[in-house]
């Protein structure tokens, strides 16, 4: 037999259903998986932690802006002396 039987009416569900079934249920645990590990498993941060990481981030993104408007300030100037305006 290619798949399961219904015990009452005989009929029986082909195997592109039973595969369907089978993926559900893969999703279904997976999602109560998830749900577990980050309702009881996850250590979360409290909120000093979460700002000091917030400020480090903030601080951590504005140098990288301004070494990136340095270089290109410094390109602009070299590639105005190699390329002068006519």
């Amino acid at each position: 037999s290619t798949g399961l039987q219904n015990q009452v009416s005989g009929v029986r569900a082909s195997l592109p259903v039973l595969k369907t079934i089978i993926m559900l249920k893969k999703f279904v645990t997976y999602c109560k998986e998830s749900y577990e590990e980050l309702a009881h498993k996850t250590t979360w941060p409290n909120r000093r932690e979460l700002t000091h990481t917030a400020i480090v981030v903030l601080v951590a993104s504005i140098i990288i802006a301004l070494v990136v408007f340095a270089e290109d300030s410094v390109f602009k100037f070299v590639m105005e002396m190699v390329y002068p305006k006519a």
